[in-house]
């Protein structure tokens, strides 16, 4: 299994969606928009999933 580094706006947007759920759960930030959507968890989570899928597959 070859593995690549993700593209620098795949990296950025798994990064921010991450620490958009970090932030949320340390209630340091609140967006009332999110807050009956997704659970912070569920950003950590999906955050951290693009990462591992840009680095499965290349040109992601």
């Amino acid at each position: 299994m070859n593995l690549s580094a993700p593209q620098l706006l795949t990296w950025i947007v798994g990064v921010i969606i991450g620490l958009l759920g970090i932030l949320i759960q340390i209630d340091v930030m609140s967006i009332p928009a999110l807050e009956n959507l997704v659970r912070p968890f569920w950003l950590v989570s999906t955050g951290f999933v693009i990462l591992a899928i840009s680095n499965l597959f290349r040109n992601l």
